[in-house]
């Protein structure tokens, strides 16, 4: 299935350059992995995932040449798992995160696949809420899952069929609305 690798989009102010994740972007990634998360991933996780696999759809997204936010996927057959997606904390609620998730939703849809699934804090309530306007859905709590404090995760998941918000069109879209903080 062909996913693509590269974008330029106009959100608000801002020109959106995504670009294929690689080694030169995991300073920018680890930077923004420890603002975002309360138990970020490694440097050398991060080098893990900046090798370019066939299962892997991994992106930065940069503003004026910084990375600013990122999504990281693995896929199999038919269905796509979402394993992290950041949005730097400056930018968030600004509809920034809700955009680029459909545009990753709808690029992962036309290219064949059916289901997206994920996990998520259950406290990180602006994430879930972001998830569910995107018509993703709980399908259960794993108990214990996050190592720093033995916080549950929800697993979601969101089928090809369902609900979400706008698709992006034209590579342009005003943010008015949405939701994020991812």
């Amino acid at each position: 299935m062909n996913l693509p690798w590269s974008f330029e989009l106009r959100f608000g102010d801002w020109d959106l350059v995504g670009e294929r994740f690689a080694a030169r972007h995991v300073p920018g990634v680890l930077a923004l992995e420890r603002v975002c998360f309360p138990q970020p991933w490694s440097e050398e996780l991060l080098l893990q995932e900046a090798r370019p696999r066939n299962y892997a759809w991994n992106m930065v997204v940069l503003i004026e040449e910084r990375v600013q936010a990122f999504f990281f996927n693995w896929t199999v057959l038919s269905e796509m798992h979402l394993l992290n997606f950041a949005v730097h904390p400056d930018l968030q609620r600004q509809g920034l995160g809700g955009f680029l998730l459909d545009w990753m939703l709808d690029e992962a849809r036309s290219s064949g696949y059916h289901s997206v699934s994920l996990e998520v804090r259950e406290s990180n309530k602006p994430a879930i809420g972001l998830y569910e306007s995107r018509g993703f859905e709980i399908l259960f709590r794993r108990k214990g899952y996050y190592t720093d404090n033995g916080e549950d995760a929800l697993i979601m998941s969101r089928e090809k069929s369902s609900a979400h918000g706008p698709a992006v069109q034209g590579g342009e879209r005003n943010g008015e609305g949405a939701h994020d903080e991812s």
